[in-house]
């Protein structure tokens, strides 16, 4: 599960509407998985997926665009592109799992604090239970 919430720098309210679109490989790193959510009238969307796999020499991440205003040629307001990386250890652990202990290919540390989720097992003593990570992104209108 990854929850981004959208905040309006200047006042810290809520961004309702804004158009999250996130890019990620699969867990084998062979297929592009993405989707777009609006977020809610408390500037949230979740969405249910799959920690990401990893291309060689490169930091896990989810590819992030944040859309206020419109999204669509004519209307595309891009406020925010990034990257939302996750923490090493997390990653070292998922790595232990099936499928993503078929994975060969060495993984880059990110020295990027920036951008960097927030991420909890949920449930703490079951890692393969799955994750929910979340971060707070803010933008200018």
């Amino acid at each position: 599960m990854l929850r981004i919430r959208v905040l309006e720098e200047s006042s810290g309210d809520p961004v309702t509407g804004a158009v999250i679109d996130i890019r990620h490989c699969d867990a084998l790193a062979r297929t592009q998985v993405r989707g777009a959510q609006l977020t809610d009238r408390n500037g949230y969307a979740e969405f249910r997926t799959v920690h990401p796999g990893w291309h060689p020499n490169e930091p896990v991440h989810i590819a992030v665009e944040v859309h206020v205003g419109g999204y669509l040629a004519g209307g595309r307001s891009l406020a925010h592109t990034g990257r939302l990386g996750f923490p090493e250890p997390l990653t070292a652990e998922v790595a232990q799992l099936a499928p993503y202990r078929a994975i060969r290919t060495p993984r880059a540390v990110s020295q990027e604090h920036a951008g960097t989720l927030t991420v909890v097992p949920r449930d703490r003593f079951h890692l393969a239970s799955g994750l929910l990570a979340s971060i707070v992104v803010a933008v200018t209108r």
